[in-house]
Formats: structure tokens, C-alpha cells, sequence
């Protein structure tokens, strides 16, 4: 009979016992908290990035240089075809000695611009790869 009662009485708070309602506190924070900090590895590969953006700035500034020296030359040799004897055979073959130097000089221009373009998209895609890379990281406490 003692077991009967205690397993009535087990019955009845069951219910309760379940029932029982857990609150939690929400404790709110004036400063921004800082979530995951940059990794040691994230901050060098950036300096890195930049580093190599600030080479490629150099470079960019030496091709613009580069192309205003190309369009002074080919004003000063539109102004000598516009005064060329071309009866002088000898002043014909300067002419285009001078013409084919431009040429030429033009030509190694067109290739940096395309090797600078072909860096800078190099760049593009290896910040891209870090930003990417950076934000998948999770960090562990000890």
C-alpha cells in the first residue's frame, strides 16, 4: 500500500515538475563587443595586399608617365611628316627610322600596360580569396 501512494504521489508532481518555467537574464551592453578578432594571419596577408597595391600604384604612375612622353614624341613626328621633303630620300628614312623607334617603343608600352592590368587583376583575386578566406575563420578560446 506504501508503494501505491508514493507512486500516486510521483503522478501528481510529474505535471508540476514539468510545467516549471526558467527565465534567463539579458544583460545589456553599452560598447560594441568586438565578436572575432582579426587573425594574426588575416592582418599580415592585408599589409601583404597592401604592400603589393601600393608597388602596382608605382608602376601605374610610371605607365601614365610613360604615355604622356609617347604622345609628345608622336606630336613631334606628326609635325615632321606635316614638314617632310618627300622627294629626300634621305629625310623619308630618317623619318622612318624615328616612326619605327616609336613603334616599337609603343608596342613594349602596350605589353606593360597589359602585364600591369594582368598584376592588378592578380591582386583583385588574391584579396578576394583572403576576404573570403578571413571571414569563414572561427576562433577557439583556451
Amino acid at each position: 500500500m506504501r508503494h501505491a501512494i508514493v507512486c500516486a504521489l510521483a503522478a501528481i508532481a510529474a505535471p508540476v515538475a514539468l510545467a516549471q518555467t526558467t527565465y534567463s537574464r539579458v544583460v545589456v551592453v553599452d560598447e560594441p563587443v568586438v565578436l572575432r578578432p582579426v587573425p594574426h594571419v588575416c592582418d599580415a596577408r592585408n599589409n601583404e595586399l597592401w604592400d603589393r597595391k601600393a608597388l602596382l600604384d608605382q608602376d601605374k604612375r610610371d605607365v601614365d608617365s610613360e604615355r604622356g612622353a609617347l604622345a609628345r614624341a608622336k606630336a613631334r613626328l606628326d609635325e615632321e611628316l606635316a614638314r617632310l621633303d618627300r622627294t629626300n630620300t634621305a629625310a623619308v628614312a630618317d623619318y622612318n627610322a624615328r616612326s619605327n623607334a616609336l613603334n616599337a617603343r609603343v608596342d613594349a608600352y602596350n605589353r606593360r600596360v597589359a602585364d600591369l592590368n594582368s598584376a592588378v587583376g592578380l591582386l583583385n583575386a588574391d584579396s578576394r580569396e583572403m576576404v573570403d578566406w578571413c571571414n569563414r575563420m572561427y576562433f577557439a578560446r583556451r
